[in-house]
């Protein structure tokens, strides 16, 4: 059994005038242990489709159809009181802008304190104690007296420790990593890589990385899951994805990427045009207008997420003839 399966989600967000449809049917499943990238750029889907495994979509968001389950248990049948039980301690959030998450008036000791004191049998000294410890294996130097310090006082790097050692507190089962490097260098986005494989090799902790960039995933992620206007288009052994990526977006994406073997004066490739309307979704292939491959079927038919390999699977009509 899959530690997390999402199972035909829907999300919505139902305005006066309009339904704006930001998930569609999505499915995927992540294994103990596993690393998990999902793929795509802005508006694609990604961060709804983590609101709705938190049960934290946004009014008018609704989740619309689809089961979240943790080991076996559906997440959406959980009350209010039992979700706030699982998060924190059972799934745990790494979010993008860590400086916004933390609270600028308290100590971050105090902060990761109250995680343990939220979700476990302590009292405030021992909490205390163990925040500290958590510093400490995030690498923060001189814990004892950082721990004393506000969020503003750290670095973007050290920030982003404070926000990952939050979040392995109560050693999570599952990690849910929401594109946690983007605002820093080169140098701090490799220190939190390895910071998110140390969790997963030490802790057992499965991880969900949410990103953009599928530079970044390469040598963090078992899998991969390219999302794009709401549906996954791709998904694949990391790679297998890399070496032959079958969904024309996906070969768009990595052809974007920098090579250190190419000419510095070489023009990246671009995907032209941009994601639909998710208010007004096209009948057919939601790629279509930005597909080099285009065919008049593809504004009529609607794709299936079809096998092409061992574990690969594709959305587009150029390999729905080799379905089983």
């Amino acid at each position: 059994m899959p530690l997390l399966e999402v199972d035909d989600l829907e999300a919505a967000f139902l305005f006066a005038d309009r339904t704006v449809r930001a998930v569609n049917g999505v499915s995927f499943a992540v294994e103990a242990g596993e690393i998990v990238g999902l793929i795509g750029e802005s508006g694609s889907g990604k961060s709804v489709t983590v609101q709705s495994i938190l049960r934290l979509l946004p009014s008018p968001g609704r989740i619309v159809r689809g089961a979240i389950r943790l080991n076996g248990v559906n997440l959406l049948d959980l009350s209010r009181e039992q979700m706030r039980q699982v998060r924190g301690r059972r799934i745990a959030m790494v979010v993008q802008d860590a400086l916004a998450a933390l609270n600028p008036v308290i100590p971050i000791g105090e902060q990761i304190a109250d995680v343990f004191l939220a979700h476990t049998q302590v009292k405030r000294q021992t909490a205390w104690e163990k925040a500290v410890g958590m510093l400490r294996r995030v690498g923060i130097s001189a814990a004892e007296e950082r721990a004393r310090h506000y969020a503003h006082e750290f670095s973007g790097g050290m920030q982003q420790r404070t926000v990952i050692a939050a979040a392995l507190a109560c050693t999570p089962e599952l990690i849910i990593a929401d594109e946690p490097t983007t605002a820093l260098d080169v140098t701090v986005q490799q220190q939190i890589l390895a910071l998110l494989q140390q969790a997963r090799s030490e802790l057992g902790s499965a991880i969900l990385y949410i990103s953009h960039d599928l530079a970044v995933v390469t040598h963090l992620c078992d899998r991969i899951l390219i999302m794009y206007a709401g549906e996954i288009v791709e998904q694949g052994p990391t790679r297998t994805l890399f070496r032959s990526p079958k969904h024309p977006y996906t070969q768009g994406l990595l052809a974007s990427i920098p090579s250190l073997h190419g000419d510095v004066q070489e023009y990246l490739p671009a995907i032209p045009g941009l994601p639909p309307n998710a208010a007004a979704l096209p009948t057919g292939c939601r790629f279509a207008a930005r597909c080099t491959f285009v065919q008049e079927r593809c504004r009529a038919h609607h794709p299936e997420l079809v096998s092409v390999g061992s574990h690969h699977a594709v959305r587009c009509i150029l390999y729905e003839a080799t379905t089983p």
